[in-house]
């Protein structure tokens, strides 16, 4: 059973004695493929890898929705590619936001890497998704990509009502280095004023490290998310290794986390992350966060773009976005309720 805590206990993620066989099964499969020396590549062939396998694990039969858009927007004296995923008509004035930024290290990933994710967010959480294709390392480096989602989340703010969207319920989410990036934007938007961001969705976030743990001695070889792959991104994005001592770049470097949003955080038994991932969202509920915490117990890391294999991660994904869904609604309720 997944670990799902909403308490003021204290979050811990485990793991089932194995993954389970889709994942056992599709581990092997990318292990074959030369996942092992993702972290040996030049960035264009580790893209080029990770484009397959996005691929081959798209959905076959994704929920229909009312429209997806390819468009651009201006952030930081350049144009940025974004998607917008449009649900099809839900009762009501303007929808919901939820700005996402894909995974990838700060060097891999586009916006088709969390296509399907995408849409099945769209769909079943009744909101607009506005994936952003942030710039990228090596050529881009730190803070590029984190002024970039900054940039794309204010933008989506100041023109909410042209997009349709309801300014009062713009959340921002991403997985692994996009859940960073989310992170890092809710705490740059406490720091410059705006935009308002009503909720973070993040799953298996990069947080940096409390120290040692289970997860990383267990977990940091032969379950995807390398040991190796994670130097060789902060290799590729970063200036020089005291970047790593920015809280931007490490939110557990955070020193006052008291205004960050309210919080949905899932990580994944099998991710040499997730203990780290539980210390945060701890830090989180007792900085007075509101924070629901969730570990899929039998999985990767990574298992937003592996859902054409892996059902456990559909299931993920319907349960993320039921709680988006109750989460817009409810703000939706608050903004509504009558006055006297």
């Amino acid at each position: 059973m997944d670990s799902v805590l909403k308490t003021s206990e204290q979050f811990i993620g485990r793991a089932t004695p194995a993954p389970c066989a889709e994942t056992s099964s599709l581990l092997a499969k990318m292990y074959a493929a030369g996942c092992a020396d993702l972290g040996k590549m030049t960035p264009q062939d580790a893209r080029d890898w990770l484009s397959r396998l996005v691929r081959e694990e798209a959905l076959d039969d994704p929920p229909a929705l009312a429209a997806v858009e390819n468009t651009t927007i201006p952030a930081n004296g350049t144009a940025l590619n974004v998607r917008f995923y449009r649900p099809r008509p839900v009762a009501g004035g303007p929808l919901p936001l939820l700005v996402f930024f894909h995974a990838g290290g700060y060097v891999l990933g586009d916006l088709e890497t969390l296509d399907s994710f995408c849409r099945m967010m769209a769909h079943h959480a009744e909101c607009i998704v506005m994936s952003v294709e942030y710039r990228r390392g090596p050529e881009h480096r730190f803070p590029v990509a984190l002024e970039d989602s900054y940039a794309a989340t204010l933008w989506a703010w100041e023109n909410a009502s042209s997009i349709g969207v309801d300014a009062a319920r713009i959340a921002v989410g991403g997985d692994s280095s996009g859940g960073t990036l989310a992170i890092s934007t809710s705490y740059l938007a406490q720091q410059r004023g705006k935009p308002a961001i009503c909720h973070q969705f993040l799953w298996y976030p990069g947080v940096g490290s409390a120290g040692p743990s289970e997860s990383i001695e267990k977990y940091s070889k032969g379950y995807f998310l390398e040991q190796d792959l994670l130097v060789w991104s902060m290799k590729n994005y970063l200036n020089s290794p005291e970047d790593r001592l920015d809280p931007r770049v490490q939110p557990l470097l955070i020193s006052d986390l008291s205004r960050m949003p309210p919080t949905f955080l899932m990580t994944a038994g099998f991710d040499a992350r997730r203990d780290d991932n539980a210390i945060f969202a701890q830090r989180l509920l007792d900085s007075g966060v509101p924070v629901v915490f969730e570990c899929v117990e039998c999985t990767i890391h990574g298992f937003l773009f592996l859902l054409k294999s892996i059902s456990v991660a559909r299931d993920a994904v319907l349960r993320s976005a039921a709680h988006a869904r109750d989460v817009f609604s409810s703000l939706s309720s608050q903004l509504n309720r009558p006055r006297f």
